[in-house]
């Protein structure tokens, strides 16, 4: 069967978002891999209950695909207990790292993933009848370019694998990072550029953490049926974030919060140097 209806989440919140400490470090060991903050398993869990409560059993996703990165996992674990879905772990799916950053990390591999999350991880990409990877991010960072058809090389792969590995699946919700939503959107809308607008006004994709975008075949391709849904969210729409825009769409609040703790997690990563120096 051909794929229908596809949802498209967001991570929620981050635990490098809040304003105090501590920060915790990341359960893989790879840098930037940050788990979520407890407003962002609060999160995850308002989206779990809204996919399983308040979508139609004709329209529930039937699989789910996710990053490989802790937080999205995370974010997906409760929709996936929720309506007992396989998941499947996709490096298409990953975070977008700009060239100019001085590292770029690297996920971590499936086995390790799967000993973080008993029980979650339904196929084993490693294996050789599992799912296999729909497209990789450059190991040197990625430009908007770079982004934007990585997720158009995911989402071509993506349909065919789906037929082969569930061809009785017809709905499928992917897990990803703000940009990587929006390149997914932006591709399967038929546009050209991560930066198009969706119409005259200017209308964007909105990616607020945990929000919830649902696209749904026409025949002659794809229509955007929700945009950066948060309704379930008891605290709303937090941190969107766009090509266009970056962060200047959230609230003054969530900035301020973001730039805090960028600098206290610095503050704290220098005081632990200078610690392990001092001994």
């Amino acid at each position: 069967m051909a794929i229908k209806v596809i949802y498209v989440a967001r991570h929620g919140y981050r635990s490098n978002w809040v304003l105090k400490g501590p920060y915790p470090d990341p359960p893989t060991g790879i840098e930037n891999d940050v788990p979520l903050a407890q407003h962002g398993l609060d999160q995850a869990k308002e989206l779990g209950e809204y996919m399983k409560t308040k979508i139609d059993p004709s329209l529930k996703p039937q699989l789910i695909i996710s990053s490989p990165f802790y937080r999205c996992l995370q974010t997906a674990q409760p929709t996936k207990m929720a309506l007992d879905l396989p998941l499947c772990v996709d490096r298409g799916l990953g975070e977008w790292f700009r060239v100019e950053r001085a590292t770029i990390p690297y996920p971590a591999d499936v086995g390790t993933l799967k000993e973080l999350f008993p029980g979650l991880i339904s196929d084993d990409t490693d294996a050789d009848d599992g799912w296999e990877n729909c497209s990789m991010p450059s190991r040197h960072g990625e430009t908007e370019e770079d982004i934007f058809n990585r997720c158009k090389e995911f989402l071509s792969n993506f349909f065919m694998e789906a037929e082969k590995k569930f061809p009785d699946v017809e709905r499928v919700m992917f897990f990803t990072h703000a940009a990587t939503k929006a390149a997914l959107g932006m591709n399967l809308l038929g546009f050209s550029s991560v930066r198009d607008t969706l119409d005259d006004s200017g209308k964007i994709l909105n990616n607020p953490s945990c929000s919830l975008d649902k696209y749904e075949a026409t025949g002659a391709g794809w229509k955007i049926t929700m945009n950066g849904n948060t309704s379930y969210l008891s605290k709303g729409a937090e941190m969107n974030w766009s090509f266009q825009k970056g962060f200047r769409e959230a609230s003054d609040e969530d900035i301020k919060i973001r730039l805090a703790a960028d600098a206290a997690i610095a503050a704290e990563k220098g005081a632990k140097v200078a610690a392990t120096m001092a001994d």
